[in-house]
């Protein structure tokens, strides 16, 4: 595969785990950005300027996807922390009705 091939599979590849994001489809964007790794690998550094426009993209998608994988992450483990005091919140009341 030449490097043009590569660069527009991995942008096409970017704007899949970019739908897949906005959709919080977590799995499917790990998924896509495994097929993806090995032909962002695969590029040579020296490139044509059309080229590295595009390249700039990929990297500004994958930080940015990074940054709200982050947001989510710590989303969920708040969810997670709330929910679980409230489940010990609950196992203590009945403890003390039982008495």
């Amino acid at each position: 595969m030449n490097q043009h091939d590569l660069i527009q599979d991995a942008w096409s590849l970017t704007e899949a785990i970019e739908r897949a994001v906005s959709h919080e489809d977590w799995a499917r964007a790990a998924e896509l950005a495994d097929a993806r790794a090995p032909l962002v690998m695969a590029l040579q550094a020296e490139q044509p300027a059309d080229a590295l426009e595009i390249i700039r993209k990929i990297q500004a998608s994958m930080d940015a996807v990074a940054a709200r994988a982050q947001d989510a992450q710590a989303t969920l483990a708040a969810t997670y922390r709330r929910s679980m005091e409230g489940a010990k919140a609950a196992s203590r009341y009945h403890q003390a009705a039982r008495f």
